[in-house]
């Protein structure tokens, strides 16, 4: 963390914070739900979240949800044949994609 200082009368004083950040990476998909979305499999999203330390969000119609609430991505109603929106931001992404599309196509039992 980076900090700009002033200096006046003999006197340092905290001008502003600069915080230097890496970018994340995002990518975004779309997919067509093979399975039901329902509690376990959107515990199962927002724990693959909290593992890889991405976001995700998914949007379906015009209802979107994210990994910080796993109400959002139930009240998505997402079944069977229903498109979606997959959004990940993160620097392990792809590890996340991987294991998110599973839940979707329905390959997990939601457990694991």
């Amino acid at each position: 963390m980076k900090r700009a200082y002033k200096v006046t009368n003999h006197k340092v004083t905290a001008q502003a914070e600069v915080i230097a950040k890496a970018p994340q990476a995002e990518v975004s998909f779309i997919m067509v739900a093979k399975g039901v979305i329902g509690f376990r499999e959107s515990a199962h999203i927002v724990k693959v979240a909290e593992e890889t330390e991405t976001s995700i969000s998914i949007a379906s119609g015009k209802k979107f949800g994210t990994s910080k609430s796993i109400l959002s991505l139930v009240n998505l109603g997402l079944m069977a044949g229903k498109s979606l929106v997959l959004n990940i931001k993160g620097e392990r992404n792809e590890e996340a994609f991987r294991e998110v599309s599973k839940i979707i196509a329905g390959e997990t039992d939601g457990n694991s």
